[in-house]
């Protein structure tokens, strides 16, 4: 009997309220800040993926006019080869629907054609479409184009494993962390108001403004000792994490959009161009060097961007081996000297004798020196000088590439390392600005860092340091 008249008055306490109006307040913060994430990643997923589709499908549109429909199969299997025959598919279909050529189906077997939509297909004008193959888990999305004059249309389809599998650990690790913070918040808020009433105000009237989107504000912490400065710092850190997440998916986001606009931009522009232009067999070579130029920077900056991010994960798979140290930059040296020959650059190599012995990854720890020694060799003008150097210690090894070049301002120097960070002095000279986030990544992936030293006019050192 004692214990139903206690319920309603626990369930009627102003603690308890105040404790559910945190937890709730907190759960639906967590839970919008999460569907954002969730809706912004998901379309930047299905948007790459219908780029990449056009791509193909204005890739084989040109061979197609070119050369043929006899010679389109062979680049169908090429190119399906090459991605891998589970993971896409190529059809060249009548517009009744009937498959003219296609690339190695059996993994696609019962994929559909929709016949309303060949029906209603304008030409040059994509149509994209979302289905299930069957035996297929994963969704497909397909591309049809219209290929010539012939009215035959193109058929691209990518299965979206990889993409449905990351948002469903997405899904799954919001799910925890929505649990985890609800336990949290209904913890951290019982304290709260048993403690001061006062405090809990203010950790609520916090929490309203990181739920209208103020993700910069925190709880002031009064440095009493209390329970309250304690549930303040352990929400703050909370905060500071979540912020960190956001920031980065809006880095990444932007340096993504930043970077992969112009050469799209330049690609489409180039297509219109030509198409409303004279219809030339010169107009259209033009526009496919112009369209296969821009799609090898695509994938180049795609790739770095994935490997960046694998490495900067910790879930890189290094291919590690015993190798001579000494010997990959020699190697290096030797492939380099031709350019340096060029540009009327001295280039220099100081290394031990012998053998170095070392155990890693050795063509990512060539591509990360390639690329300090190019930028070395790109930014130091005429008549200068580039030395490359390895130094053995007892627990470390120094691959340094040193030049006489125009140098980093000081103010640079935080930011090189940043994804698409170029400085002011060097937007004149081509690249995409990943090659040193690159190198950085691929090195610290090795447990490494790199140690720079620059000033404008003097030149810069950049130290490769590995443990041995």
């Amino acid at each position: 009997m004692s214990y139903e008249t206690k319920m309603p008055k626990i369930s009627h306490s102003l603690t308890f309220r105040l404790t559910l109006w945190y937890a709730a307040i907190f759960a639906l913060s967590l839970l919008s800040m999460l569907l954002v994430v969730y809706l912004m990643l998901s379309q930047r997923m299905e948007t790459r993926v219908d780029e990449l589709l056009l791509s193909d499908a204005l890739e084989f549109k040109h061979l197609y006019r070119k050369y043929g429909m006899e010679n389109i199969q062979a680049e169908f299997d090429r190119e399906a080869e090459v991605a891998g025959t589970d993971q896409v598919f190529f059809r060249l279909l009548s517009r009744e629907g009937r498959q003219l050529k296609a690339s190695d189906l059996r993994t696609w077997n019962g994929v559909s054609v929709t016949p309303s939509l060949l029906a209603h297909l304008v030409p040059d004008q994509p149509a994209f479409e979302t289905a299930r193959v069957p035996g297929q888990p994963h969704h497909v999305r397909m591309v049809y184009l219209t290929m010539a004059e012939d009215h035959n249309v193109i058929q691209v389809g990518y299965l979206r494993r990889d993409d449905e599998r990351l948002l469903e650990e997405f899904r799954h690790i919001s799910a925890a962390v929505i649990v985890a913070g609800l336990f949290l918040a209904a913890s951290l808020g019982w304290f709260m108001a048993r403690r001061a009433l006062g405090g809990l105000e203010h950790v609520t009237e916090t929490a309203k403004g990181i739920g209208q989107g103020d993700f910069a504000r925190r709880v002031t912490v009064s440095n009493r000792g209390d329970e309250i400065d304690h549930l303040a710092i352990s929400f703050n850190v909370m905060l500071d994490r979540i912020q960190s997440l956001i920031l980065e998916l809006k880095q990444v986001t932007s340096d993504i959009a930043h970077d992969l606009r112009s050469p799209i931009t330049r690609i489409r522009g180039m297509a219109e161009t030509t198409l409303l232009g004279e219809k030339t067999l010169q107009a259209y070579q033009e526009m496919a060097g112009v369209v296969v130029e821009e799609s090898d920077r695509l994938v180049a900056i795609i790739n770095s961007l994935l490997e960046i991010a694998e490495a900067d994960a910790g879930v890189a798979q290094l291919t590690r081996s015993d190798f001579d140290l000494t010997g990959m930059v020699q190697d290096a040296v030797e492939l380099f000297r031709p350019v340096a020959e060029d540009r009327d650059i001295a280039f220099h190599l100081n290394a031990p004798s012998g053998s170095l012995i070392f155990t890693g990854d050795k063509g990512r720890l060539q591509r990360a020196l390639a690329n300090l020694v190019d930028n070395a060799l790109k930014y130091t003008r005429p008549g200068g000088r580039v030395l490359v150097s390895v130094e053995n210690e007892r627990s470390r090894i120094t691959v340094s590439v040193a030049d006489t070049g125009i140098g980093i301002k000081a103010h640079d120097l935080p930011y090189i390392f940043d994804r698409f960070y170029r400085a002011d002095r060097s937007r004149s000279t081509c690249g995409n600005g990943l090659g040193l986030s690159l190198a950085q990544a691929f090195i610290k992936a090795h447990r490494g860092h790199i140690e720079v030293e620059s000033a404008p006019d003097k030149g810069s050192t950049f130290r490769i340091v590995l443990p041995c």
